[in-house]
């Protein structure tokens, strides 16, 4: 009775514990997503060999410079409700991109 009981607790902690490890790692979003992950994401998106943001309201703004030597002014904004992150990006060239990430 013993080994069944501690049997169960085993399997209940280790469940409870997949439990929260999922929900801590669904709860990460584009919208919350955190400025290291946006440079990151952004750099990657653009092809772009270096990045500077800074915190702003709603999100992040900033410069990136592209392969080309294009530089880009950038504006990231963060919905955490929706999950959902907006970027545009501005080019000294006279380019323009615009994008969107959400996890559904």
């Amino acid at each position: 009775m013993h080994s069944l009981r501690r049997h169960s607790n085993a399997l209940f902690q280790c469940s409870l514990f997949f439990c929260l490890l999922f929900i801590g790692c669904a709860a990460e979003t584009p919208g919350t997503w955190k400025q290291p992950r946006v440079e990151a994401e952004m750099t990657r998106k653009l092809e772009l060999q270096k990045i500077t943001l800074t915190p702003a309201t709603s999100g992040f703004e900033g410069s990136g410079t592209a392969q080309d030597g294009e530089t880009y002014k950038l504006k990231i904004t963060q919905d955490p409700t929706k999950g959902r992150l907006d970027w545009t990006a501005d080019g000294d060239r006279g380019s323009s991109e615009e994008g969107s990430w959400t996890i559904e």
